[in-house]
């Protein structure tokens, strides 16, 4: 049977062996860190030059369709309507239409109890198509 010192030396050797497996992955994961930094960097001065030139698109832009381009012709040709900024439009959510609806007076005809004059309760609503001519 192996003494302790004996063990503590495998111990080591093995542990060494492993430091040596993982410095190879250690130094690309920085190299790999400071590659996604200087990503990271050139995405912000892109992004920066691009708002840059937000205005003078919107101008040129405005200028074209003045000069008697269309929005549709200038999109043909590879130059797509400016994003538009500004407060949006404020008006009815959904959930407000909805609850109106839901509150407005009188029964809806697919409501059980609505009587449909000249309908009997076995009969179903007829729907007339309209004649193509």
């Amino acid at each position: 049977m192996p003494s302790t010192q004996e063990i503590i030396e495998r111990m080591h050797r093995l542990q060494a062996e492993r430091n040596l497996a993982f410095a190879p992955l250690a130094s690309v994961m920085s190299q790999r860190e400071e590659i996604e930094k200087e990503i990271a960097d050139l995405r912000d001065q892109l992004e920066k030059r691009l708002a840059e030139l937000e205005a003078p698109y919107k101008t040129a832009y405005s200028g074209a369709v003045s000069g008697g381009w269309s929005v549709e012709e200038l999109a043909t040709l590879g130059a797509p309507e400016p994003p538009r900024r500004g407060r949006p439009k404020r008006g009815r959510s959904t959930a407000a239409k909805k609850d109106t609806e839901a509150n407005s007076p009188g029964p809806s005809p697919s409501d059980p109890g609505t009587e449909i004059p000249g309908q009997t309760d076995t009969e179903s609503p007829k729907v007339e198509q309209p004649v193509s001519a």
